[in-house]
């Protein structure tokens, strides 16, 4: 299709490079990261990420409603590529449906005795319905269109990256684009196939799984992450369409003592960061 940011923006081949020239939202001081967090939030945070650890046994208890949905609304807070928000959050809470959901994570017991449950999935079946939902709040309904790079990021590029269908011809259009443009200049190595799309799913739903068991944490509950499940079993149980992948489960709620099997450790610092 054509380049519709060309209109607003001739000349301009990359409208990744070219948003560093769009006019930014303006924001409070307080509302971004500056040198005042190192007073009022590196505490805090520094207690929230060392606190948090995975707990394997819980007391049962079910979480107050309102922290939960607080939590929940910290983790659709979590960064998200190209803002599509490409995953579910389901918050399990009827009784019957969480023993189901026990016996098919294997009865551990980070999921047995927690008091809430949240499966985590991946939906990047729901891109296109997300995208349209994006616009209509940037362009509050059509009202104030889109213009330039970010016109054409979200009316070209999204939709090339994302589309795909059942014979692949996408995919193969994608491979011949992305080989013919390394050739001369940088460019984007993914999306190809559907195993691509995967992991970008599974990406974006973890990005939103951690800052909810960071903001569990900060409320002061704990939780654990739990992968070791059968996913496909749990998807037909919650009604997931098969174009869905369950990501993982989060136990949570508050910790027992024996909970905590050991103490944290963790290899070198020097084995997981490079410095170059």
């Amino acid at each position: 299709s054509s380049r519709t940011g060309d209109a607003d923006m001739p000349g301009t081949p990359n409208p990744l490079s070219d948003m560093a020239n769009l006019k930014s939202t303006v924001v409070t001081k307080d509302e971004r990261p500056n040198p005042s967090f190192q007073d009022t939030a590196l505490p805090g945070f520094k207690k929230t990420v060392r606190g948090r650890r995975a707990i394997r046994i819980f007391d049962g208890n079910p979480i107050p409603e309102d922290v939960m949905r607080d939590c929940l609304r910290d983790a659709v807070l979590a960064p998200s590529a190209s803002n599509l928000q490409s995953y579910e959050l389901i918050w399990v809470r009827d009784d019957d449906v969480k023993k189901q959901i026990a016996g098919l994570c294997l009865d551990q017991p980070s999921v047995t005795t927690a008091g809430d449950l949240v499966v985590v999935v991946s939906r990047v079946d729901l891109w296109r319905s997300h995208l349209e939902k994006l616009v209509a709040l940037m362009t509050e309904d059509g009202k104030k269109p889109l213009k330039g790079p970010i016109r054409d990021y979200y009316e070209n590029i999204v939709p090339m990256l994302m589309r795909t269908d059942r014979f692949g011809f996408n995919n193969f259009f994608r491979r011949v684009m992305f080989w013919y443009k390394r050739r001369s200049e940088p460019t984007v190595n993914e999306p190809i196939r559907r195993a691509d799309h995967r992991v970008y799913g599974h990406i974006q739903a973890s990005l939103a799984a951690e800052n909810l068991m960071l903001s569990l944490a900060a409320h002061g509950y704990e939780s654990c992450p739990v992968g070791g499940i059968d996913k496909r079993a749990i998807g037909t149980l919650l009604n997931i369409p098969s174009s869905g992948e369950v990501t993982m489960v989060i136990g949570a709620g508050t910790g027992k003592p024996e909970g905590l099997f050991s103490a944290r450790l963790r290899l070198p610092y020097d084995d997981l960061v490079r410095e170059v």
